[in-house]
């Protein structure tokens, strides 16, 4: 079984791509599941009905979330209502979203968790104790996991890809919006990579127009941040994975430069 995972989609540019190139990806690399980050859809700042709903019907099968997925309040209701979107299981029980989501194509069934990270990130509950605690109950679900580590710290990706070696059958990291070269199978068959990267303008600052980065960090006066159209890249991974134990067979980073997209 092959599963698409692609790192954070940044804005408009970021989702045309997705919707363009996407459906010949799914096709050519014969993907079974596709699932992406995509809390920052809308301008980089979280998600919204309109900015989601075209990436479902593109070939996106799951959408999962970090500290930003809940950044426009006029979403709130349309996150609450899909299931398809996954918050991270260590915010609270009330926050919208799904704490997990398994899906099932040909009788194969995925089941997708999303993390977040405590260092240099918003406060949360401990990644490591929340999914110690309902590990039994997403386990029950399927024997193939994927997990996203939306996570500022590499050491405590690292530490997580440890914990959860041989329990999961992967665990891509995003968040940082650049991509890591350290993609492997762990000893117990657990695929991993730090950060997947993002899906989007590259010809930027982590999704932003450079100028405007620049110009801050020179003079630190707030500017109005806007997402430029140049330097597309979709990033991210495939993972293969033996769908009778839930161990990766491999994991392959997808880096792919793009030309601009309408």
């Amino acid at each position: 079984m092959n599963i698409l995972f692609l790192g954070d989609v940044f804005g408009k540019p970021g989702r045309n791509l997705v919707i363009e190139r996407l459906p010949q990806f799914l096709e050519t690399h014969k993907i079974d599941f596709c699932v992406v980050n995509g809390e920052n859809l809308a301008d980089g700042r979280g998600l919204t009905e309109r900015t989601c709903k075209p990436l479902f019907h593109a070939g996106v099968d799951i959408v999962t979330g970090g500290n930003h997925l809940w950044d426009r309040n006029e979403s709130l209701d349309f996150i609450h209502k899909t299931p398809q979107i996954v918050k991270p299981l260590n915010y609270p029980f009330r926050t919208p979203g799904s704490r997990w989501f398994t899906l099932e194509k040909k009788n194969v069934a995925l089941t997708v968790v999303s993390l977040a990270g405590q260092i240099y990130m918003p406060p949360t509950d401990s990644p490591f104790l929340a999914i110690d605690k309902y590990y039994d109950d997403i386990r029950a679900n399927s024997n193939i996991i994927l997990v996203d580590f939306h996570a500022e710290s590499t050491a405590e990706k690292r530490a997580m890809g440890w914990f959860l070696d041989g329990r999961v059958s992967a665990l891509i990291g995003t968040h940082t919006h650049i991509q890591t070269a350290d993609e492997e199978i762990l000893p117990r068959g657990m695929a991993y990579l730090t950060d997947a990267g993002m899906t989007g303008p590259h010809d930027s600052v982590i999704g932003i127009r450079k100028n405007i980065i620049l110009e801050k960090m020179l003079t630190a006066v707030p500017i109005r941040y806007e997402v430029p159209d140049t330097g597309l890249q979709l990033n991210g991974a495939i993972i293969k994975i033996d769908v009778l134990t839930g161990k990766a067979l491999s994991i392959t980073r997808v880096k792919q430069h793009c030309e601009a997209v309408n």
